[in-house]
C-alpha cells in the first residue's frame, strides 16, 4: 500500500493547521507552525489519515463511468457503517435519502430525521413530525419522526443532535432489538472538521464509529463536505456524489476521485456518482415525491414543581424593632407630660 513521504504530511497538516485558524478569524493563520505544534494538536495525525485514505481511494475500481444505472442501497451496508450524500442545492441530495428512508422503513426500522429545512415535512413519507424548542428533551420515539429544528440556531440545533445521540445510545444498550437511523441534513454543522476530538460532538461521533453495536447507524447530507470531519466521510460504506461547481467542495472530491471529480460538473439534477464496496458508478433518480399525511406531535412539558416557600423567624431583628418602638413611645410619654 502507498504511504504519503513526511514532507507530504507536514504540508497536509499544515494546510488543515491554517485552514482551522482562518475559519476562526485568528489572525495567525498565515504563521507557519512548528512541527511539534501540528503533531501534538493532532494535525500530523489526521493529516496522515487523510492522505493514506485518498491514496487507497484512487486505487478503487471504476465501472459504468459512463451509462446511468437505476438507483441502488444496500440496506445491510449502511446499517453496518454509514450513508453520505452530497451536492449542491437542487441536485436531489435530499430524494436520495428520502428514498433510503422509505426502503429503511419497509424493514421496520424507526427514521428520525433532524431537518433545518421543513422539506421533510412538506415531502417525505415520514408520517409523524415535532417541531423543536431550544432545550427540548427529545423522546425516543417509537415510530419514525421528523424533528423539525428549523427554528433553533445552528448551536443550538448542535446541541439538540448531541444530546439526543447521547440519549439513544444508552437506550440502545438495553434495547438493542429495536434499530434506528438517523439522517442529519447540513451535517456540517453536527461533525465540523476535527470533530472526533471534540467533546462538544463526541457523542454524535460515537454513532458513527460504534453505532452500530448498538443497532444504529446515520446518513448525513451536505452540500459542503470540506467543511465535515474526515472520520465521518472514511466511514461511509456507500457514498452520493451530486453535481457542483464550487471550487472548495471539487477540490476536496479530487484529492478523492482524482480525474473523475470533472464529471461533477456535467451532472443534471438526480444524476450522482454512487461509491459502493470499492466500485464507483453512475446512478440516476426521479425527483421524490412523498404521498403520506402528516401529523405533528409535541413534546411533552415539563411538570411544574411547587416549592413551598419557608418562613424564616429572625428573633434578633424583631426584639430590637419591639425595644425600638417601646423608646420612641416612652419618649412621646415624655414630650406629653413636659408640656
Amino acid at each position: 500500500m502507498a504511504t504519503p513521504t513526511k514532507s507530504e504530511i507536514i504540508s497536509k497538516a499544515t494546510e488543515m493547521w491554517k485552514t482551522d485558524r482562518a475559519k476562526a478569524n485568528d489572525p495567525s493563520f498565515d504563521i507557519n507552525p512548528e512541527y511539534s505544534e501540528l503533531l501534538e494538536s493532532g494535525y500530523i495525525s489526521s493529516a496522515r489519515s487523510e492522505l493514506m485514505y485518498n491514496l487507497e481511494t484512487k486505487n478503487k475500481q471504476w465501472i459504468d463511468v459512463d451509462n446511468f444505472q437505476s438507483f441502488s442501497f444496500d440496506s445491510v451496508e449502511i446499517m453496518k457503517t454509514t450513508g453520505f450524500v452530497s451536492g449542491s442545492r437542487g441536485s436531489g441530495k435530499t430524494d436520495i435519502a428520502m428514498m433510503i428512508s422509505d426502503k429503511l422503513m419497509n424493514e421496520n426500522i424507526n427514521v428520525i430525521v433532524f431537518d433545518p429545512s421543513t422539506d421533510w415535512i412538506q415531502r417525505s413519507n415520514i408520517p409523524e413530525y415535532m417541531t423543536v424548542k431550544p432545550y427540548d428533551d427529545l423522546p425516543i420515539p417509537e415510530r419514525s419522526v421528523v424533528f423539525d429544528i428549523s427554528h433553533l440556531t445552528p448551536l443550538n440545533q448542535q446541541k439538540i443532535v448531541e444530546n439526543f445521540a447521547k440519549k439513544l445510545f444508552e437506550y440502545q444498550l438495553n434495547n438493542s432489538a429495536k434499530r434506528f437511523f438517523l439522517v442529519l441534513e447540513e451535517a456540517q454543522i453536527f461533525f465540523p472538521l476535527n470533530s472526533l476530538r471534540s467533546k462538544n460532538t463526541q457523542n454524535s461521533m460515537r454513532l458513527v464509529t460504534v453505532g452500530r453495536n448498538v443497532g444504529t447507524s446515520l446518513c448525513a447530507v451536505s452540500q459542503y463536505p470540506a467543511l465535515i470531519d474526515k472520520e465521518l466521510i472514511k466511514n461511509s460504506g456507500q457514498i452520493w456524489i451530486g453535481y457542483t461547481t464550487e471550487m472548495n467542495t471539487l477540490r476536496y472530491w479530487k484529492g478523492i476521485l482524482g480525474s473523475y471529480t470533472d464529471k461533477l460538473k456535467e451532472l443534471s439534477s438526480g444524476q450522482f456518482l454512487y461509491y459502493h464496496k470499492n466500485n464507483i458508478g453512475l446512478t440516476e433518480i426521479e425527483s421524490y415525491e412523498g404521498t403520506t399525511a402528516k401529523e405533528q406531535i409535541v413534546v411533552s412539558e415539563p411538570k411544574l414543581i411547587t416549592v413551598p416557600v419557608r418562613t424564616t423567624h429572625n428573633y434578633a431583628v424583631a426584639k430590637s424593632l419591639i425595644i425600638s418602638l417601646l423608646l420612641i413611645m416612652a419618649i412621646a410619654y415624655g414630650l406629653t407630660q413636659m408640656l
